[in-house]
């Protein structure tokens, strides 16, 4: 069990070293980890309602709410209601936040690029088959 717990304890320190790179160029575009998770889910699933995004970000209404708000004044998203239902309110992103987001992705897959750089295909197929895995889990 000895060997679990260091090799758990080895994975927590290399994911936290990640981790911390990625914000580092993140806070370089002034934007938070979870600020860039949903611009990124705008991004593919807009328009969404604040309730959806609180779901899939497994965030509080509360929480949502005022991260979209914090998005709204940077003129990122643009908030509207509906027509139909005037409780509903959703969510997209606007000209600015779309290429915001297009290019955080295109930075954070070079960062990954540059991260995987020494990896063969064969390694890189093994890793992404071991990481669904435990997504899975």
């Amino acid at each position: 069990m000895a060997d679990r717990d260091y090799y758990i304890e080895r994975l927590d320190h290399i994911f936290s070293r990640i981790g911390r790179r990625m914000r580092q160029r993140m806070s370089q575009e002034t934007l938070t980890l979870g600020q860039y998770s949903l611009l990124k889910l705008l991004f593919d699933s807009e328009p969404m309602t604040v309730g959806e995004i609180a779901e899939e970000l497994e965030l509080s209404l509360a929480s949502a709410s005022a991260m979209i708000d914090r998005l709204v004044n940077q003129k990122l998203v643009i908030r509207s209601r509906s027509e139909l239902d005037r409780r509903v309110v959703t969510v997209r992103l606007s000209p600015t936040g779309r290429a915001q987001v297009e290019n955080l992705h295109q930075h954070r897959r070079e960062f990954l690029r540059q991260l995987f750089l020494r990896m063969s295909e064969e390694d890189l197929k093994t890793l992404l088959a071991l990481i669904e895995r435990l997504e899975d889990s």
